[in-house]
Protein backbone atom coordinates (compact mmCIF):
# COMPACT_ATOMS: atom_id res chain seq x y z
CA UNK A 1 0.00 0.00 0.00
CA UNK A 2 0.76 3.79 -1.03
CA UNK A 3 2.38 5.66 1.96
CA UNK A 4 2.25 9.69 2.77
CA UNK A 5 4.45 11.81 3.80
CA UNK A 6 4.27 10.86 7.82
CA UNK A 7 4.45 7.27 7.10
CA UNK A 8 1.18 6.17 7.31
CA UNK A 9 -0.26 3.31 5.19
CA UNK A 10 -3.36 4.79 2.58
CA UNK A 11 -5.88 3.37 1.96
CA UNK A 12 -9.26 4.51 0.97
CA UNK A 13 -12.02 4.53 -2.24
CA UNK A 14 -12.44 6.28 -5.09
CA UNK A 15 -13.98 10.14 -4.46
CA UNK A 16 -17.60 10.22 -5.89
CA UNK A 17 -17.62 12.29 -8.52
CA UNK A 18 -19.39 12.69 -12.80
CA UNK A 19 -17.73 11.25 -15.05
CA UNK A 20 -17.95 13.47 -18.07
CA UNK A 21 -16.76 12.68 -20.84
CA UNK A 22 -14.23 9.96 -21.64
CA UNK A 23 -11.52 12.30 -23.09
CA UNK A 24 -12.04 15.83 -21.36
CA UNK A 25 -13.94 15.26 -18.47
CA UNK A 26 -15.92 18.11 -17.04
CA UNK A 27 -13.38 20.38 -18.66
CA UNK A 28 -15.93 22.03 -20.65
CA UNK A 29 -18.05 23.06 -17.74
CA UNK A 30 -15.38 23.85 -16.00
CA UNK A 31 -14.44 26.18 -18.41
CA UNK A 32 -17.87 27.88 -19.33
CA UNK A 33 -18.97 28.46 -15.63
CA UNK A 34 -16.00 27.27 -13.35
CA UNK A 35 -17.96 28.80 -10.41
CA UNK A 36 -21.17 26.62 -11.21
CA UNK A 37 -19.49 23.21 -11.46
CA UNK A 38 -17.70 23.94 -8.19
CA UNK A 39 -20.92 24.79 -6.71
CA UNK A 40 -22.83 21.94 -8.44
CA UNK A 41 -19.83 19.32 -7.04
CA UNK A 42 -20.21 20.07 -3.48
CA UNK A 43 -24.29 20.08 -3.36
CA UNK A 44 -24.42 16.95 -5.35
CA UNK A 45 -21.34 14.84 -4.14
CA UNK A 46 -20.41 16.77 -0.46
CA UNK A 47 -17.14 17.72 1.29
CA UNK A 48 -15.32 15.46 -1.23
CA UNK A 49 -15.82 14.77 -5.15
CA UNK A 50 -13.40 14.13 -7.72
CA UNK A 51 -13.67 15.30 -11.49
CA UNK A 52 -12.06 14.69 -14.74
CA UNK A 53 -10.91 18.14 -16.52
CA UNK A 54 -8.95 17.50 -19.07
CA UNK A 55 -6.16 14.73 -18.95
CA UNK A 56 -6.19 15.63 -14.62
CA UNK A 57 -8.01 14.01 -12.13
CA UNK A 58 -9.12 16.48 -9.58
CA UNK A 59 -10.65 16.57 -6.38
CA UNK A 60 -12.42 19.06 -4.90
CA UNK A 61 -12.53 19.41 -1.32
CA UNK A 62 -15.14 21.69 1.22
CA UNK A 63 -15.67 19.86 4.34
CA UNK A 64 -13.78 22.01 7.32
CA UNK A 65 -12.34 18.64 8.54
CA UNK A 66 -11.03 18.07 5.58
CA UNK A 67 -9.66 21.51 4.25
CA UNK A 68 -8.16 21.59 7.67
CA UNK A 69 -6.34 18.22 6.97
CA UNK A 70 -4.97 19.90 3.37
CA UNK A 71 -3.63 23.93 4.41
CA UNK A 72 -2.32 22.79 7.82
CA UNK A 73 -2.60 19.29 9.39
CA UNK A 74 -1.04 17.54 6.39
CA UNK A 75 0.36 20.95 4.60
CA UNK A 76 3.94 19.57 4.06
CA UNK A 77 1.84 16.81 1.64
CA UNK A 78 0.27 19.81 -0.31
CA UNK A 79 2.12 22.22 -2.70
CA UNK A 80 1.81 24.73 -5.42
CA UNK A 81 1.95 22.87 -8.52
CA UNK A 82 0.26 22.69 -11.88
CA UNK A 83 -2.90 25.10 -12.02
CA UNK A 84 0.04 27.70 -10.51
CA UNK A 85 2.07 27.14 -13.50
CA UNK A 86 0.25 30.02 -15.22
CA UNK A 87 0.71 32.44 -12.36
CA UNK A 88 5.06 32.09 -13.45
CA UNK A 89 4.26 34.05 -16.40
CA UNK A 90 3.55 37.48 -14.36
CA UNK A 91 4.53 36.66 -10.60
CA UNK A 92 7.78 34.77 -11.33
CA UNK A 93 9.12 32.43 -8.12
CA UNK A 94 8.20 34.51 -5.44
CA UNK A 95 6.45 34.16 -2.39
CA UNK A 96 2.93 32.95 -3.92
CA UNK A 97 4.42 30.06 -6.28
CA UNK A 98 7.34 28.95 -4.35
CA UNK A 99 7.24 26.07 -1.22
CA UNK A 100 9.83 25.07 1.29
CA UNK A 101 12.76 26.77 2.40
CA UNK A 102 12.55 28.94 -0.75
CA UNK A 103 9.05 29.89 0.76
CA UNK A 104 10.20 30.45 4.27
CA UNK A 105 13.06 32.52 3.82
CA UNK A 106 10.90 34.95 1.04
CA UNK A 107 8.13 35.31 3.63
CA UNK A 108 10.66 35.62 6.53
CA UNK A 109 11.48 38.97 4.56
CA UNK A 110 8.04 40.42 4.42
CA UNK A 111 6.39 39.09 7.52
CA UNK A 112 7.32 42.20 10.12
CA UNK A 113 5.85 44.72 7.07
CA UNK A 114 2.59 43.23 7.80
CA UNK A 115 2.34 42.55 11.75
CA UNK A 116 -0.77 44.05 13.34
CA UNK A 117 1.20 47.14 15.10
CA UNK A 118 3.10 48.06 12.18
CA UNK A 119 -0.45 48.01 9.81
CA UNK A 120 -1.84 49.86 12.48
CA UNK A 121 0.43 52.37 13.50
CA UNK A 122 0.52 53.45 9.48
CA UNK A 123 -3.73 53.67 9.18
CA UNK A 124 -3.42 56.67 8.30
CA UNK A 125 -2.02 56.20 4.89
CA UNK A 126 -5.01 53.99 4.22
CA UNK A 127 -7.14 57.18 5.14
CA UNK A 128 -5.49 59.44 3.60
CA UNK A 129 -5.66 57.32 -0.08
CA UNK A 130 -9.19 57.29 0.67
CA UNK A 131 -9.44 60.69 0.73
CA UNK A 132 -7.73 61.04 -2.32
CA UNK A 133 -10.69 59.07 -3.85
CA UNK A 134 -13.47 60.53 -1.92
CA UNK A 135 -12.26 63.94 -3.72
CA UNK A 136 -11.95 62.16 -6.87
CA UNK A 137 -15.55 61.13 -6.79
CA UNK A 138 -17.12 65.05 -6.10
CA UNK A 139 -17.15 65.61 -9.96
CA UNK A 140 -18.89 62.77 -11.11
CA UNK A 141 -21.41 63.08 -8.00
CA UNK A 142 -21.96 66.32 -9.35
CA UNK A 143 -22.29 65.46 -13.06
CA UNK A 144 -24.73 62.75 -11.78
CA UNK A 145 -21.97 60.49 -13.75
CA UNK A 146 -22.03 56.58 -12.86
CA UNK A 147 -18.60 55.50 -11.73
CA UNK A 148 -16.50 52.07 -12.33
CA UNK A 149 -16.61 51.19 -8.66
CA UNK A 150 -13.88 48.14 -9.63
CA UNK A 151 -11.48 50.59 -10.92
CA UNK A 152 -11.86 52.89 -7.83
CA UNK A 153 -10.84 50.12 -5.63
CA UNK A 154 -8.15 48.83 -7.50
CA UNK A 155 -6.90 52.70 -7.81
CA UNK A 156 -7.00 52.80 -3.89
CA UNK A 157 -5.80 49.72 -3.30
CA UNK A 158 -2.82 50.25 -5.57
CA UNK A 159 -2.26 53.55 -3.78
CA UNK A 160 -2.31 52.20 -0.47
CA UNK A 161 0.27 48.83 -1.18
CA UNK A 162 2.26 50.82 -2.58
CA UNK A 163 2.62 53.68 -0.16
CA UNK A 164 2.52 51.35 3.13
CA UNK A 165 5.07 48.91 1.75
CA UNK A 166 6.90 50.28 -1.52
CA UNK A 167 7.72 54.03 -0.59
CA UNK A 168 6.33 54.63 -3.39
CA UNK A 169 2.52 55.71 -4.96
CA UNK A 170 1.67 53.14 -7.56
CA UNK A 171 -0.65 54.97 -9.08
CA UNK A 172 1.94 57.56 -10.08
CA UNK A 173 2.54 53.71 -12.60
CA UNK A 174 -1.46 53.13 -12.91
CA UNK A 175 -1.15 54.46 -17.00
CA UNK A 176 1.23 50.95 -17.29
CA UNK A 177 0.17 48.84 -14.69
CA UNK A 178 -3.76 48.49 -15.22
CA UNK A 179 -3.56 47.49 -18.33
CA UNK A 180 -0.95 44.60 -17.64
CA UNK A 181 -2.81 44.06 -14.76
CA UNK A 182 -6.01 43.53 -16.98
CA UNK A 183 -4.08 40.81 -19.17
CA UNK A 184 -3.08 39.35 -16.61
CA UNK A 185 -5.43 38.01 -14.40
CA UNK A 186 -6.59 36.27 -17.73
CA UNK A 187 -3.91 34.90 -18.98
CA UNK A 188 -2.48 33.23 -15.46
CA UNK A 189 -6.00 30.90 -16.02
CA UNK A 190 -4.84 27.90 -18.01
CA UNK A 191 -8.85 27.52 -19.44
CA UNK A 192 -7.58 25.25 -22.73
CA UNK A 193 -8.07 27.82 -24.84
CA UNK A 194 -5.85 27.28 -28.37
CA UNK A 195 -4.10 30.94 -27.94
CA UNK A 196 -2.95 29.57 -24.66
CA UNK A 197 -2.16 25.92 -25.80
CA UNK A 198 0.33 27.47 -28.84
CA UNK A 199 3.72 27.21 -28.33
CA UNK A 200 5.25 30.13 -27.44
CA UNK A 201 7.22 31.06 -30.63
CA UNK A 202 4.27 31.25 -33.42
CA UNK A 203 4.26 34.94 -33.29
CA UNK A 204 0.15 34.93 -32.60
CA UNK A 205 -1.21 38.38 -31.19
CA UNK A 206 -1.96 37.05 -28.00
CA UNK A 207 1.69 35.86 -27.32
CA UNK A 208 2.82 39.56 -28.44
CA UNK A 209 0.86 40.94 -25.77
CA UNK A 210 2.07 38.29 -23.64
CA UNK A 211 5.43 39.49 -24.09
CA UNK A 212 4.47 43.77 -24.17
CA UNK A 213 2.93 43.31 -20.41
CA UNK A 214 5.08 40.98 -19.00
CA UNK A 215 8.03 43.51 -20.28
CA UNK A 216 5.46 46.51 -18.77
CA UNK A 217 5.38 44.89 -15.54
CA UNK A 218 8.71 43.98 -15.03
CA UNK A 219 10.12 47.68 -16.19
CA UNK A 220 8.00 49.48 -13.88
CA UNK A 221 9.44 47.25 -11.07
CA UNK A 222 12.99 47.44 -12.15
CA UNK A 223 11.97 51.78 -12.15
CA UNK A 224 11.25 50.97 -8.51
CA UNK A 225 14.15 49.53 -7.55
CA UNK A 226 16.35 51.29 -9.43
CA UNK A 227 14.93 53.87 -7.27
CA UNK A 228 15.84 52.50 -4.29
CA UNK A 229 19.28 52.03 -5.03
CA UNK A 230 19.43 55.37 -5.57
CA UNK A 231 18.52 56.43 -2.22
CA UNK A 232 14.27 57.02 -2.98
CA UNK A 233 11.50 55.20 -1.01
CA UNK A 234 11.40 55.16 2.58
CA UNK A 235 14.64 53.91 4.54
CA UNK A 236 12.05 51.15 6.51
CA UNK A 237 10.72 50.16 3.53
CA UNK A 238 10.07 46.60 2.16
CA UNK A 239 12.16 47.02 -0.78
CA UNK A 240 14.95 48.33 0.74
CA UNK A 241 14.73 45.09 2.93
CA UNK A 242 14.81 43.00 -0.18
CA UNK A 243 17.91 45.04 -1.43
CA UNK A 244 19.53 44.34 2.06
CA UNK A 245 18.45 40.65 2.42
CA UNK A 246 21.01 37.78 2.28
CA UNK A 247 20.78 34.12 1.17
CA UNK A 248 22.05 31.48 3.64
CA UNK A 249 25.19 31.55 1.62
CA UNK A 250 25.80 35.48 2.13
CA UNK A 251 24.65 36.16 -1.24
CA UNK A 252 22.16 39.08 -1.84
CA UNK A 253 19.16 38.26 -3.78
CA UNK A 254 18.81 38.86 -7.41
CA UNK A 255 17.47 41.71 -9.08
CA UNK A 256 15.08 38.90 -11.04
CA UNK A 257 14.42 37.75 -7.52
CA UNK A 258 13.53 40.91 -5.99
CA UNK A 259 11.44 41.88 -8.93
CA UNK A 260 9.55 38.86 -8.65
CA UNK A 261 8.75 39.47 -4.71
CA UNK A 262 7.59 42.72 -5.68
CA UNK A 263 5.42 41.93 -8.75
CA UNK A 264 3.96 39.34 -5.83
CA UNK A 265 3.12 41.90 -3.55
CA UNK A 266 1.57 44.05 -5.31
CA UNK A 267 -0.41 41.54 -8.32
CA UNK A 268 -1.36 39.55 -4.99
CA UNK A 269 -1.91 43.03 -3.13
CA UNK A 270 -4.10 45.24 -4.31
CA UNK A 271 -6.41 43.11 -6.91
CA UNK A 272 -7.91 40.68 -3.45
CA UNK A 273 -8.60 43.66 -1.06
CA UNK A 274 -9.66 46.04 -4.34
CA UNK A 275 -12.16 43.29 -5.17
CA UNK A 276 -12.98 43.06 -1.25
CA UNK A 277 -13.87 46.49 -1.07
CA UNK A 278 -15.47 46.34 -4.60
CA UNK A 279 -18.02 43.56 -3.76
CA UNK A 280 -18.31 45.12 0.24
CA UNK A 281 -19.74 48.57 -1.54
CA UNK A 282 -21.39 46.21 -4.11
CA UNK A 283 -23.44 44.05 -0.99
CA UNK A 284 -24.26 47.32 0.77
CA UNK A 285 -25.75 48.97 -1.97
CA UNK A 286 -28.07 45.96 -2.21
CA UNK A 287 -28.99 46.20 0.82
CA UNK A 288 -30.64 49.35 2.52
CA UNK A 289 -31.54 48.15 5.44
CA UNK A 290 -28.19 46.98 5.87
CA UNK A 291 -26.60 50.66 4.76
CA UNK A 292 -29.11 52.17 7.51
CA UNK A 293 -27.89 50.15 10.05
CA UNK A 294 -24.20 50.81 8.94
CA UNK A 295 -25.10 54.56 8.84
CA UNK A 296 -26.02 54.67 12.20
CA UNK A 297 -23.29 52.94 14.36
CA UNK A 298 -20.61 55.25 12.19
CA UNK A 299 -22.43 58.12 13.17
CA UNK A 300 -22.62 56.77 16.53
CA UNK A 301 -18.93 56.08 17.26
CA UNK A 302 -17.33 58.44 14.34
CA UNK A 303 -20.25 61.61 13.72
CA UNK A 304 -18.53 62.16 10.37
CA UNK A 305 -14.76 62.20 10.93
CA UNK A 306 -12.06 60.00 9.78
CA UNK A 307 -11.96 56.66 11.46
CA UNK A 308 -8.72 55.26 13.35
CA UNK A 309 -7.74 51.96 13.36
CA UNK A 310 -8.74 52.43 17.22
CA UNK A 311 -11.84 52.83 16.22
CA UNK A 312 -12.74 49.77 14.78
CA UNK A 313 -13.01 47.87 18.12
CA UNK A 314 -16.46 50.22 18.56
CA UNK A 315 -17.92 49.49 14.91
CA UNK A 316 -18.35 45.58 15.20
CA UNK A 317 -21.56 45.99 12.77
CA UNK A 318 -18.77 47.43 10.01
CA UNK A 319 -16.85 44.04 10.73
CA UNK A 320 -19.96 41.99 9.93
CA UNK A 321 -20.74 43.68 6.75
CA UNK A 322 -16.99 43.14 5.70
CA UNK A 323 -17.09 39.33 7.08
CA UNK A 324 -20.15 38.74 5.04
CA UNK A 325 -19.14 40.44 1.87
CA UNK A 326 -15.92 38.44 2.08
CA UNK A 327 -17.79 35.14 2.59
CA UNK A 328 -20.33 35.75 -0.24
CA UNK A 329 -17.71 37.00 -2.51
CA UNK A 330 -14.13 35.65 -1.62
CA UNK A 331 -12.34 37.52 -3.56
CA UNK A 332 -9.64 34.23 -3.66
CA UNK A 333 -12.35 31.63 -4.69
CA UNK A 334 -9.42 28.79 -5.07
CA UNK A 335 -6.83 27.29 -3.46
CA UNK A 336 -5.19 24.93 -5.46
CA UNK A 337 -2.77 21.98 -4.23
CA UNK A 338 -0.83 19.26 -5.78
CA UNK A 339 -0.23 15.77 -2.79
CA UNK A 340 2.88 15.06 -3.10
CA UNK A 341 1.93 11.52 -1.72
CA UNK A 342 -0.59 9.70 -1.69
CA UNK A 343 -3.03 10.14 1.20
CA UNK A 344 -6.58 9.39 2.31
CA UNK A 345 -9.30 12.15 2.94
CA UNK A 346 -12.56 11.50 4.95
CA UNK A 347 -12.10 8.10 3.66
CA UNK A 348 -10.87 8.12 -0.08
CA UNK A 349 -7.68 7.97 -1.55
CA UNK A 350 -5.94 10.98 -3.02
CA UNK A 351 -3.17 9.40 -5.44
CA UNK A 352 0.42 11.40 -5.36
CA UNK A 353 0.29 13.94 -8.69
CA UNK A 354 -3.25 14.51 -8.39
CA UNK A 355 -4.56 18.03 -7.49
CA UNK A 356 -6.85 19.23 -5.09
CA UNK A 357 -8.95 22.25 -5.50
CA UNK A 358 -10.15 23.99 -1.82
CA UNK A 359 -12.96 26.47 -3.17
CA UNK A 360 -13.89 29.02 -0.51
CA UNK A 361 -16.93 30.06 -2.60
CA UNK A 362 -18.54 26.92 -2.89
CA UNK A 363 -17.60 26.37 0.88
CA UNK A 364 -19.32 29.49 2.06
CA UNK A 365 -22.40 28.88 -0.15
CA UNK A 366 -22.92 25.26 1.16
CA UNK A 367 -26.26 25.27 2.90
CA UNK A 368 -25.15 22.34 4.92
CA UNK A 369 -22.88 24.95 6.76
CA UNK A 370 -24.86 28.20 6.17
CA UNK A 371 -28.98 28.56 6.64
CA UNK A 372 -29.85 30.83 3.02
CA UNK A 373 -26.06 30.62 1.75
CA UNK A 374 -27.34 33.03 -1.22
CA UNK A 375 -28.39 35.52 0.98
CA UNK A 376 -26.52 38.93 2.33
CA UNK A 377 -26.72 38.68 5.92
CA UNK A 378 -24.12 40.56 8.20
CA UNK A 379 -25.96 39.46 11.64
CA UNK A 380 -24.79 35.65 11.19
CA UNK A 381 -21.27 36.81 11.97
CA UNK A 382 -22.52 38.84 15.57
CA UNK A 383 -21.18 37.04 18.26
CA UNK A 384 -24.30 36.46 20.15
CA UNK A 385 -25.71 35.11 17.02
CA UNK A 386 -23.59 32.45 15.40
CA UNK A 387 -19.88 33.64 16.83
CA UNK A 388 -17.54 36.05 14.57
CA UNK A 389 -14.80 35.38 12.10
CA UNK A 390 -11.44 35.24 11.68
CA UNK A 391 -10.44 35.27 15.27
CA UNK A 392 -14.02 36.38 16.05
CA UNK A 393 -14.87 33.71 17.92
CA UNK A 394 -16.78 31.49 15.78
CA UNK A 395 -18.07 29.23 18.66
CA UNK A 396 -20.89 27.27 17.01
CA UNK A 397 -19.05 27.23 13.47
CA UNK A 398 -16.02 24.95 12.35
CA UNK A 399 -12.63 27.63 11.81
CA UNK A 400 -12.25 26.32 8.24
CA UNK A 401 -16.09 26.27 7.26
CA UNK A 402 -15.05 30.09 6.80
CA UNK A 403 -11.42 30.83 5.36
CA UNK A 404 -11.31 33.74 2.67
CA UNK A 405 -7.81 34.25 3.49
CA UNK A 406 -6.72 30.36 3.58
CA UNK A 407 -5.34 29.07 6.64
CA UNK A 408 -2.46 27.46 7.94
CA UNK A 409 1.10 28.40 7.82
CA UNK A 410 0.53 29.65 4.14
CA UNK A 411 -2.56 31.93 5.25
CA UNK A 412 -2.23 34.95 3.20
CA UNK A 413 -0.54 37.15 4.51
CA UNK A 414 -1.75 40.40 3.85
CA UNK A 415 -5.00 38.93 5.62
CA UNK A 416 -4.58 41.69 8.30
CA UNK A 417 -4.04 44.81 6.10
CA UNK A 418 -7.19 43.91 3.87
CA UNK A 419 -9.40 43.54 6.42
CA UNK A 420 -8.08 47.17 8.30
CA UNK A 421 -7.98 48.71 5.13
CA UNK A 422 -11.34 47.56 3.42
CA UNK A 423 -13.10 48.34 6.84
CA UNK A 424 -11.38 52.00 7.05
CA UNK A 425 -12.16 52.76 3.78
CA UNK A 426 -15.84 51.56 4.01
CA UNK A 427 -16.52 53.55 6.71
CA UNK A 428 -15.40 56.59 5.16
CA UNK A 429 -17.19 56.08 2.07
CA UNK A 430 -20.62 55.34 3.49
CA UNK A 431 -19.61 58.58 5.92
CA UNK A 432 -19.62 60.55 2.37
CA UNK A 433 -21.58 59.64 -0.30
CA UNK A 434 -24.49 57.11 -0.95
CA UNK A 435 -23.47 54.28 -4.13
CA UNK A 436 -26.43 53.51 -6.13
CA UNK A 437 -26.31 50.42 -8.51
CA UNK A 438 -27.42 51.49 -11.89
CA UNK A 439 -30.21 49.32 -12.78
CA UNK A 440 -30.01 47.12 -16.28
CA UNK A 441 -26.16 46.55 -15.42
CA UNK A 442 -26.08 42.84 -13.74
CA UNK A 443 -23.18 42.25 -12.27
CA UNK A 444 -21.62 38.30 -12.03
CA UNK A 445 -18.71 36.99 -9.96
CA UNK A 446 -15.50 36.26 -12.48
CA UNK A 447 -13.63 33.75 -11.73
CA UNK A 448 -10.38 34.47 -12.54
CA UNK A 449 -6.67 34.87 -10.49
CA UNK A 450 -9.39 36.89 -7.70
CA UNK A 451 -13.01 36.68 -7.73
CA UNK A 452 -13.52 40.05 -10.40
CA UNK A 453 -17.21 41.15 -10.76
CA UNK A 454 -18.34 41.53 -14.09
CA UNK A 455 -18.42 42.84 -16.58
CA UNK A 456 -18.28 46.24 -14.25
CA UNK A 457 -20.04 47.34 -11.19
CA UNK A 458 -21.62 51.23 -12.36
CA UNK A 459 -23.04 53.23 -9.46
CA UNK A 460 -23.77 56.77 -8.86
CA UNK A 461 -22.50 58.49 -6.32
CA UNK A 462 -24.89 60.95 -3.91
CA UNK A 463 -23.49 62.92 -0.93
CA UNK A 464 -24.83 62.15 2.30
CA UNK A 465 -25.97 64.70 5.00
CA UNK A 466 -22.96 65.04 7.86
CA UNK A 467 -23.96 63.41 10.63
CA UNK A 468 -24.32 64.92 14.76
CA UNK A 469 -21.18 64.82 16.27
CA UNK A 470 -20.74 61.50 17.94
CA UNK A 471 -22.27 60.32 21.08
CA UNK A 472 -19.61 57.72 22.60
Amino acid sequence: MPESTDGTTTTGERAPGPEGKFLFGALSSFQKDTLKLLLELQRQYGGISRVKLGPYEVHQITEPEHVKHVLQDNAKNYVRGKFYRGFNLFFGRGMLTTDGAEWKAKRAVSQPFFHKVKLRANAGIITDTTNDLLEKWAKPSADKEPVDITNDMMWLAMGVLGTMLLGVDLRDWSDRLMPAVRFSFKAMILTGEVKQMLPRWIPTKYQRDLKRYQQDLNDVMDEIIELHRNGGGRPDDLVNALLAARKENGDPWSQREIRAELKTLFLAGHETTGCGLTWTLYAIAQYPEVRRELEAELAGVLGGRVPTAEDLTSLPFLRQVVDEALRLYPPIWLFPRDAVADDTIGGYHIPAGSTVLIPPYAAHHNPETWDNPEAFDPKRFCPAHQGGAEGQGQQNRDRYAYFPFGGGARKCIGMDLALLEIQLAVAMIVQRYQLSLVPGHPVTPGALVSLRPLPQVLMTITPVTQPAAATR
